[in-house]
């Protein structure tokens, strides 16, 4: 029984002497359901929901590679815009997803992980909006990741957990009773390439 604990600590420094590093560029698509309104109007609460278009992200990443498993952290940068009754919403921010994947058959994996999310601008076409309260917040991730020689596409599913908040103010700079929650839930395609 004493011995179970050396081992372990052997197996660790074993699986990080032969851990094989590597590191890449990567971009893709983002299709985000877009997020919520909550519109305060003669005393009456309107909900609803932001049409969505497609977004992108650009970023870079490290891969840790063990033997049936790896530990991938990512930054990245991603632009998002939404409609609200023919005005746009554009949202940017950094996010830094760390994946745990693991290897499933030959070049399939599949991965999850925490996000976190940290917003750089919430801009409204048409609308006047508050700047952003929390900036940061925390998600999680899923998907499968497929890597063909240098090259790897994946595919995620991202939530964020606490709301992303902003208020909508009048032309002269005042509340008008709304909040918009952009926070991430959102489908990510995902092309990247590894350098080294």
């Amino acid at each position: 029984m004493k011995s179970t604990p050396i081992f372990f600590v052997f197996l660790l420094i074993f699986n990080y002497s032969i851990a094989q590093i590597e590191y890449g560029i990567q971009g893709g698509l983002n299709f985000d359901s877009a997020g919520e309104i909550l519109l305060l109007k003669d005393q009456i609460q309107q909900q609803g929901d932001l049409k969505s278009k497609s977004g992108f992200h650009l970023g870079g990443y490290a891969e840790f590679d063990f033997l049936l498993f790896y530990l991938r952290p990512e930054l990245q940068y991603t632009k998002v815009s939404n409609q609200f009754e023919g005005n746009t919403i554009d949202n940017s921010r950094l996010e830094l997803p760390l994946s745990l994947g693991l290897k499933v058959f030959g070049p399939l994996s599949f991965f999850v992980g925490p996000t976190a999310f940290f917003t750089l601008s919430n801009n409204g076409n048409g609308l006047n909006l508050q700047e952003v309260k929390d900036k940061t917040s925390l998600g999680m991730h899923v998907g499968t990741r497929l890597k063909l020689g240098p090259i790897g596409f994946d595919i995620r599913y991202e939530k964020g957990f606490s709301a992303i908040e902003s208020s909508l103010l009048s032309n002269i700079g005042v509340p008008t009773g709304g909040q918009i929650d952009t926070r991430p839930n959102q489908i990510t395609i995902g092309l990247s390439l590894k350098l080294n």
